[in-house]
């Protein structure tokens, strides 16, 4: 097939195409299809099983991936070699070191909570149902199932949480000037004392 006869194939196209599924489309027996294949998609998509749970866990995947950036770049900054422990600057990066990493793991317990409550809407049930007493054997399994998953879930937090007490702890000494970090809560009721 030669350029000119490509050109003029494709202009005709350009041209008769729109016209063709124009009529098409407006056949009765077109517009029924179309309708009955729009009545299919929609009872499909309200007979789906949603997920409420996914706006939730991208906004703590999203807070998490934040306050995991900020860290680092505390770190980056605090590595600085001409930083003075004096400066109200560097005092800053350790209440910031401080107060983040408290967030960051705030956001990973309440993403552990949110993974089980959205296991539990999968499988079918209320996600009350394993916070109250057991009654059948089904029941009994699907407890059990989902206390094995949130226990497994919850102690991946505590790890998460162990380095989060480690910045808490270390951030606050950084920001009062402190020789030696004080305990965990003593350094929460700090930071909050002195942000407000």
């Amino acid at each position: 097939m030669d350029d000119n006869l490509k050109a003029e194939l494709d202009a005709h196209l350009k041209a008769e195409m729109p016209k063709m599924i124009a009529e098409h489309l407006a056949l009765p027996a077109t517009k029924e299809q179309v309708a009955k294949a729009v009545s299919a998609v929609v009872t499909k998509i309200n007979e789906s099983n949603d997920d409420p749970y996914r706006t939730t866990i991208h906004f703590l995947a999203g807070l998490l991936t934040f306050c995991l950036g900020v860290i680092a770049a505390v770190f980056s900054a605090l590595n600085g070699g001409n930083t003075d422990p004096q400066q109200l600057g560097y005092k800053m990066l350790g209440g910031v070191l401080g107060s983040i990493a408290f967030v960051a793991w705030l956001c990973t317990a309440a993403a552990v909570l949110v993974q089980v409550l959205k296991f539990c809407h999968r499988s079918g049930g209320d996600s009350g149902e394993i916070w109250w007493p057991v009654t059948s054997c089904a029941v009994l399994k699907k407890w059990w199932s989902v206390t094995w998953r949130a226990v497994l879930m919850l102690g991946l937090a505590v790890l998460g949480g162990l380095a989060a007490a480690y910045c808490v702890r270390f951030g606050y000494a950084i920001l009062t000037c402190l020789s030696e970090p004080v305990g965990l809560l003593d350094s929460l009721t700090g930071l909050f004392r002195l942000a407000f």
